[in-house]
C-alpha cells in the first residue's frame, strides 16, 4: 500500500504472479495471495481470474474507512521546508508527541506545493495516522492545494500552526496584527514619521502584519502611503533587498523599514548598506520570526521572536483533543516577545546585553491543560 500511496507502484501497473512473488520473497503462495486479497478489499488493486492483478491506485478515503477502528499511535507533520527555525518546532513537537505514545512522521512539502502534499498525505493515511499538523500553510495562490487538504482534514484531524485562515481544522495562532502595531508604534517612538512596510503575499498568515501596521500609523495621525508598502512574493534575502531598494530609491525614501520576516529584513539590510544607508543612523530595520542568527547581523537585527517551541507543544495538545472530542477546537493564541537590537537604534543596555524583551500574552490564550 505504501508503494501505491508514494506513486513508485502508479495506477495500471500489474503486480506480479503470486507464485512468481512467493518464490522471491522466500514464502507461501498462501501469504501472497492473503496480501493480494488485502490490497483488493481496500481497493487498491483489482483481482481478476486468469489474469495479472492490476493496481487501481490510492484512495484515501476508501483506505481510512477501511482501518478506522484502531489507532495507529502516529500522527503527521508538515513542514514547507527543513530549515533551522523549525528545528526547535520539530524538537518539542516530538517530545510532546513521545509524551502522548505518538510517533511524528515527518514530511516536507517544498512550501505546499500541490503534487508534493498529496503525496505525503496518501502516505501518512496509508499509514492510518491519528491526526496530521500542518505549519506555516498557505495556499499561494494555488486551489488544488487548498482541495487536497481540505478534503483530506474531513477524513482526520488536522492542526495548522500559525497558518492562513482557510476554514478548516484547529488553529495555533500568533496574533500578528498586533505585533506589528507593537513594532510600528516602537519605531514611531524613536521618532520615525515615514516609516515602510515589506509585506508578505496576500493569502499567507503574516499579511496580518499589514493590518497591525496601518493601525498604528493612524493611531499616530500619520498618513498611510501606499508608496511605503512593497509586497514580496516569496521569502527570501532576495526579494527583501529588492523591496528594500524599492523603497530607498523613493523620491522621499522611508527612514525605517519593518519587514514581514527576518529574511526580509537581512535582505533590506543588506540594500541598505549597498545603497550608502548605514543601518540603523540612516533607516531602521526591524523584522518578524527571530531567525537563530537574526541577533548575529550587522547590525543584529531587532525582530519579533515567534515562540517556535511553544508553538510546537500547544500543536500537541489541540490534536489530542480535537481527537479525543471528535471535532476541531476553539484558536488558540500564544504569546510573542519584542526584541530591541541594534538594528531599530536601541542603545545597549547597561549591563551590556544588546537585546530588551518585552513579552506579550494574549487574553485569549489557552492555559496549558
Amino acid at each position: 500500500m505504501w508503494q501505491v500511496a508514494s506513486g513508485r507502484i502508479v495506477a495500471g501497473s500489474l503486480l506480479p504472479p503470486i507464485a512468481e512473488l512467493a518464490d522471491e520473497l522466500g514464502v507461501s503462495v498462501h501469504t501472497v495471495r492473503a496480501a493480494y486479497r488485502q490490497l483488493a478489499d481496500d481497493g487498491i488493486v483489482a483481482i481478476s481470474r486468469g489474469s495479472r492483478t492490476s493496481v487501481l491506485g490510492y484512495d484515501r478515503t476508501r483506505a481510512l474507512i477501511r482501518n478506522d477502528s484502531h489507532p495507529s499511535y502516529s500522527i503527521g507533520v508538515m513542514v514547507p521546508a527543513f530549515t533551522d527555525y523549525y528545528a526547535d518546532f520539530l524538537q518539542a513537537l516530538s517530545m510532546e508527541a513521545g509524551l502522548e505514545g505518538w510517533l511524528p512522521i515527518i514530511c516536507q512539502t517544498q512550501h505546499y506545493d500541490a503534487r508534493v502534499t498529496s503525496r505525503h498525505l496518501d502516505q501518512l493515511f496509508s499509514r492510518n495516522v491519528d491526526g496530521v499538523i500542518l505549519i506555516h500553510f498557505t495556499a499561494a495562490g494555488d486551489e488544488a492545494v487548498v482541495d487536497v487538504v481540505e478534503s483530506s482534514s474531513a477524513l482526520r484531524p488536522f492542526v495548522f500552526v500559525d497558518s492562513a485562515n482557510v476554514g478548516m481544522g484547529s488553529h495555533i495562532l500568533a496574533d500578528r496584527a498586533t505585533d506589528a502595531f507593537e513594532v510600528t508604534m516602537h519605531l514611531i517612538e524613536h521618532g520615525h514619521r515615514r516609516i515602510a512596510h515589506v509585506a508578505s503575499p496576500t493569502d499567507s498568515s503574516s499579511n496580518l502584519l499589514s493590518t497591525g501596521y496601518a493601525r498604528a500609523l493612524a493611531g499616530a495621525n500619520l498618513p498611510t502611503d501606499p508608496e511605503l508598502v512593497a509586497n514580496v512574493v516569496d521569502f527570501s534575502l532576495e526579494a527583501g533587498a529588492k523591496a528594500a531598494t524599492h523603497l530607498l530609491l523613493q523620491d522621499d525614501p522611508p527612514t525605517a523599514i519593518f519587514c514581514a520576516g527576518d529574511i526580509l529584513a537581512l535582505g533590506a539590510v543588506s540594500a541598505s548598506h549597498e545603497r550608502g544607508h548605514r543601518v540603523p543612523r540612516d533607516v531602521a530595520v526591524m523584522g518578524y520570526g527571530e531567525i537563530p542568527f537574526a541577533r548575529l547581523a550587522a547590525p543584529p537585527l531587532s525582530t519579533v521572536r515567534l515562540p517556535a517551541d511553544r508553538l510546537g507543544h500547544e500543536a500537541i495538545r489541540t490534536l489530542r483533543q480535537a481527537i479525543h472530542d471528535g471535532a476541531p477546537q476553539a484558536p488558540v493564541t500564544v504569546a510573542t516577545e519584542l526584541v530591541f537590537r541594534e538594528s531599530c537604534n536601541c542603545a545597549t543596555r547597561p549591563d551590556g546585553r544588546s537585546e530588551a524583551i518585552s513579552t506579550k500574552r494574549s487574553s485569549n490564550e489557552r492555559r496549558n491543560q
